[in-house]
């Protein structure tokens, strides 16, 4: 698992530095930068977010996994309200990212592999059912903290309905449900330029990087942010899934999932949205480093509890 981890912490690494390197050569410009941030909203991530939600689970394993759900609408609610206490004072577009980082781990790029090689197959469901409601949630709540919801509640509703993402969440969703079949060229289709997201969206946060001060990677307030998001959180969802007795299956994705460092689309929607791209370049990078030494203490924890 160790090794797995440490593989996927240097091919983000490697992605990243590509990005830094274009960067300071000029490939990539400040337009190119812009490309790059609408390509990755409006057709890879879209693509990656219907695509996650087919071929999961049908009524039985949705009922079966009820449990799962429920923990992870609770975490989702409990992060937002948490993120809400810890950056009420923070400037607007620093506040938001980290707020953002919060609710939203990177539960896919990192989490799936580890859940499966760690738990198999019954870990990759549960983590599938873990999924269906944080993604909803972090592309409507989480969305809205950085299109800026207060401003104008009914037109930035209509913007996140409108939105690529949450428009392919949506119909993922109602495919799931229905059991309808993709035509096979239609997925591969989807599956192609799905496969962009990792690559993409590290070389945008390397593009960030090759702008800003690393001397920034000392900051208190990232550091704090890391340590509620790999620490706190996971300690939290462990502590409840005792409490309700929930299946060991249940409470080692659920601990595991939820003490996954930020998703790399904390810094991607910080530069499309003219926030505060350093500090999410920031709690990525540095979160996502410190879960090397973090994600593997969890499952020698949890396997101590089995």
């Amino acid at each position: 698992m160790v090794l797995n981890l440490l593989r996927l912490e240097l091919v983000m690494v490697l992605l990243a530095s590509a990005g830094v390197l274009l960067r300071r050569r000029g490939t990539i410009t400040d337009e190119g930068r812009d490309c790059l941030t609408d390509l990755m909203m409006d057709l890879i991530l879209p693509c990656n977010i219907f695509l996650s939600f087919i071929g999961k689970a049908d009524w039985e394993t949705l009922r079966a996994s009820l449990l799962t759900v429920a923990i992870s609408v609770v975490l989702m609610l409990l992060t937002a309200l948490l993120g809400r206490l810890l950056y009420s004072r923070k400037p607007e577009r620093v506040g938001k990212v980290f707020r953002y980082g919060m609710v939203n781990s990177n539960a896919l790029f990192i989490g799936l592999p580890i859940i499966q090689s760690l738990l198999g197959s019954d870990g990759v469901l549960q983590l599938s059912m873990y999924m269906i409601f944080v993604r909803m949630f972090c592309w409507s709540y989480g969305l809205s903290l950085y299109t800026g919801v207060k401003s104008d509640w009914r037109a930035s509703v209509r913007r996140l309905i409108g939105h690529p993402c949450m428009i392919a969440a949506a119909l993922g969703l109602a495919v799931m449900l229905s059991g309808a079949a993709l035509p096979p060229f239609l997925s591969q289709t989807l599956q192609y330029i799905s496969d962009c997201l990792m690559a993409m969206s590290m070389l945008l946060i390397g593009v960030v990087l090759a702008e800003m001060d690393l001397r920034q990677m000392f900051r208190g307030d990232v550091w704090a942010f890391c340590a509620v998001r790999l620490g706190i959180i996971p300690a939290l969802v462990l502590a409840g899934c005792r409490l309700l007795g929930a299946p060991h299956i249940v409470t080692a994705t659920c601990t595991l999932v939820s003490g996954m460092p930020a998703a790399s689309m904390t810094a991607v929607l910080a530069v499309r949205y003219r926030c505060d791209a350093e500090t999410g370049s920031l709690v990525v990078a540095l979160s996502t480093v410190l879960s090397t030494v973090t994600i593997p203490i969890w499952y020698l924890l949890l396997g101590s509890l089995a």
